[in-house]
């Protein structure tokens, strides 16, 4: 089979070559509408008891998840000093008033419950709520974005420290985006330097990282095509740029030299085409299907995190 498919490719080479790298742009084309439809949920099990007494408390109740929890420390002062006490109700009027926030709750406004204020009453709680659909992990993070960067630090006396969910889906959304543009700034040029020292030659240390971000954005292209079904975490992508790119080089590493080799052994660029297709590609094939059957098996987990990751090894193998 493997030797046929080398005859095949020799034969229609500049088909195959045509129709991989419009393949491989339209994918990614295609792929990159992806990134606007990952979320940063997915760890906890929708099935278990307490997923669905959260869900019914937001459902009976309107109890919600508060997008940004506020520490305020008071410094050498308690919460309840008249001073802190003017400054903290100033700060969460202020804090009220920014777009999207619908209520606040905090030690102050609810008359001084002891629940909301540190051992040592010199710091305190400040809760903010938004009214938002479930689901939209954007404006989520968007608005906790928006608190952190006018609260978070020293307001007059009192010092805010801002955290909660949609702080830290910001955070999330910022330092993966921080990461796939170091690895598309350094970590591709970088490889492409050792893969050329290596080789000794511009062409065949480029064949690894072509076969590696081809692998990328094929996979960008089923995880967006996952993603109108079900929610896809947006670490995949994370997975999906480590793994296509380990893999992606070290099986076009494989084939590289074992192309290299039946040159050297006197065959012609057609016949060594055809031996390592017969003899690499089939050590490729069946070591992908290994990793692709030991990724899948992530999909049988119920949280959607895990699932996700298995989606991203599935994309990227296939």
């Amino acid at each position: 089979m493997f030797e046929s498919l080398g005859r095949f490719v020799v034969r229609r080479r500049k088909s195959v070559l045509i129709l991989f790298v419009i393949g491989v742009l339209a994918a990614g084309g295609v792929g990159s509408l992806a990134f606007g439809k990952l979320d940063t949920g997915g760890y906890s099990d929708l099935g278990s008891e307490s997923a669905k007494a959260a869900t019914y408390l937001t459902d009976k109740f309107k109890v919600q998840e508060p997008i940004a929890v506020l520490v305020v420390d008071s410094g050498n002062l308690e919460v309840s000093d008249p001073t802190v006490m003017s400054a903290a109700k100033a700060l969460e009027e202020r804090v009220s008033k920014v777009s999207g926030v619908t209520r606040t709750i905090s030690y102050w406004s609810t008359g001084g419950v002891p629940s909301l204020k540190s051992n040592d009453s010199k710091a305190a709680f400040l809760f903010v709520y938004a009214d938002i659909k479930a689901g939209d992990f954007d404006t989520f993070g968007s608005i906790g974005a928006d608190i952190q960067k006018k609260f978070d630090g020293k307001q007059g006396l009192l010092t805010v420290y801002a955290s909660g969910g949609g702080v830290i889906t910001h955070s999330i959304n910022e330092k993966i985006g921080k990461d796939l543009k170091l690895a598309e700034t350094i970590a591709i040029p970088l490889t492409f330097v050792l893969l050329a020292f290596v080789f000794g030659a511009l062409v065949a240390s480029a064949m690894p990282l072509v076969i590696g971000i081809s692998a990328i954005l094929g996979s960008f292209l089923l995880i967006f095509i996952f993603s109108l079904f079900t929610n896809v975490s947006v670490f995949a992508l994370n997975l999906i740029t480590g793994l296509g790119m380990g893999l992606g080089i070290d099986y076009a590493l494989l084939m590289v030299n074992r192309f290299r080799e039946e040159l050297h052994h006197g065959k012609s660029i057609e016949d060594s085409v055809i031996e390592t297709v017969a003899t690499a590609g089939r050590t490729v094939f069946y070591s992908g299907l290994t990793v692709l059957v030991t990724l899948a098996s992530l999909l049988l987990f119920p949280l959607n995190f895990l699932k996700s990751f298995g989606m991203a090894g599935v994309s990227v193998v296939a």
